[in-house]
């Protein structure tokens, strides 16, 4: 039995310190498994053909030659389609209609980690629930040594996958109507570089380029536009060269964050409430999905333009799996991911910027003008604590809070006439993660201090 580091297995992904945690070794033994999985599980039938994508990290050649050796060792395909954004990668799988793929990243994680995405046919999401699990027990009952008397799978390339999806998302906004703007991007010497070129190249824009060339040492700033700290650098430039919008992207280019011509941070679900509303002019009385974290005026924005709002539970998988199951038109949440059902569900960044773009045209205002009047309510941001017993916290705030109205999507949320919370479990450590909105700050400070003074005690503290 093959040496796997158990906690490189996550809710939606594989990820870990290279090469501590994530070996070549493993990756191997990972391919053989994701193989095994669309063989065994899904029905495929050899031969059939797999992509790969990777990231800019520099081990991710490395564990791409040995992901595809693991995969190839089972009989089954794999079409390299090189250093893509993971949208990109996706838009492979679905319109090309392969079997799956593999996409070697890390994600948003700083420049020592490595890890593997997954999808399956269409870009149907694996995840925990949908499939890692399986991948996870194949991968660790291999050896070289037993391998299979079918004949080895082939390695072959393809080009032009991010100008065909840059092309597509492209497709549903009509370009005349983007204004030309000042638009500052810092993709962070990541993959987010790689498709905004190609978005810069086809709309009337003046763009001014941050941390461009794709680097894997990231040597200004880590690739996660989450982090305030991260934007500094952006935030700047805006404010020095009068820009009139921001874009910030992660590793991989499927989380993006948008700033406005004063270098603030657009809430991502006022982004969602925007593009949703202007997609249901288009689309009238569609599902729209929102994450269960989002502000109530998301589903405001939603019902006052005719739409049907859905509240999802958090993840990329979660959320794909209830868009196809409830036929949700577009959906997002507060991590700064994007979904579109014409695209298959998967993560679409740069057709959210073109819906934004020509949002700005229609409405003829500063971005700051557009978003600052639609925050009504006041948030706490996650706040994470550290719980011996994460069941035992949720079933003392549910006898706590009983008075208010009940749900469990994910964790407990409870919800009042003027306040809210979420208290959502991790799925991989003791954490309980706390989100709470209220009327206005002052409120927020008073409720998430009452729930403090619940959650923290002689074996729970904050994080």
């Amino acid at each position: 039995m093959l040496n796997i580091n158990p906690t490189i297995f996550h809710a939606y992904d594989v990820r870990g310190i290279y090469p501590k945690e994530i070996t070549e070794e493993a990756a191997y033994a990972i391919g053989r498994g994701f193989a095994k999985y669309l063989i065994n599980d899904l029905k495929k039938a050899l031969p059939f053909s797999v992509v790969l994508g990777q990231d800019m990290r520099g081990s991710s050649p490395f564990l791409a030659r040995e992901v595809v050796r693991g995969i190839n060792d089972e009989g089954v395909d794999v079409t390299d389609i090189g250093r893509v954004p993971t949208p990109a990668f996706y838009h492979a799988v679905a319109f090309k209609d392969f079997a799956g793929g593999v996409m070697v990243t890390a994600s948003h994680n700083p420049k020592e980690y490595n890890g593997f995405k997954f999808c399956a046919e269409k870009a149907a999401p694996i995840g925990e629930g949908t499939g890692l699990e399986r991948i996870r027990e194949y991968s660790g009952v291999e050896s070289e040594t037993k391998l299979s008397n079918k004949a080895r799978g082939h390695l072959s390339t393809l080009g032009g996958v991010v100008a065909e999806y840059v092309a597509r998302d492209l497709s549903f906004a009509d370009l005349k109507t983007i204004k030309k703007l000042k638009i500052a991007a810092d993709p962070a010497n990541a993959m987010g570089a790689v498709y905004l070129e190609e978005l810069f190249g086809k709309i009337d824009c003046d763009p001014i380029k941050i941390n461009w060339q794709l680097n894997g040492n990231m040597p200004i700033h880590e690739a996660n536009p989450l982090k305030i700290e991260t934007l500094q650098q952006i935030q700047e430039v805006i404010r020095n060269e009068r820009a009139d919008f921001g874009i910030a992207t992660d590793g991989d280019g499927d989380r993006i964050v948008f700033l406005d011509e004063k270098g603030q941070v657009m809430p991502p679900y006022i982004i969602l409430g925007l593009v949703a509303q202007a997609l249901l002019k288009k689309y009238p009385g569609a599902r729209i999905g929102y994450d269960l974290r989002s502000s109530r005026v998301v589903k405001e924005m939603i019902e006052a333009a005719g739409g049907e709002a859905v509240e999802t539970k958090v993840g990329h998988s979660n959320i794909k799996v209830l868009m196809k199951e409830k036929d949700i038109l577009f959906a997002g949440e507060l991590s700064s991911h994007y979904y579109f059902k014409e695209n298959y569900n998967f993560e679409s960044p740069v057709f959210v910027t073109a819906q934004l773009l020509a949002i700005r045209y229609e409405l003829d205002r500063p971005f700051s003008e557009i978003w600052e009047p639609r925050k009504k309510y006041a948030q706490s941001g996650e706040i994470n604590f550290d719980v011996a017993d994460k069941d035992a916290v949720l079933a003392k705030l549910e006898k706590k809070y009983a008075d208010g109205t009940i749900s469990k999507p994910d964790g407990l949320k409870v919800d009042y006439q003027d306040w809210w919370f979420s208290a959502r479990p991790s799925n991989t450590e003791n954490v309980l993660r706390l989100n709470l909105e209220a009327a206005d700050e002052t409120a927020v400070k008073r409720k998430v201090e009452e729930l403090r003074a619940l959650i923290v005690g002689e074996k729970n503290t904050e994080r």
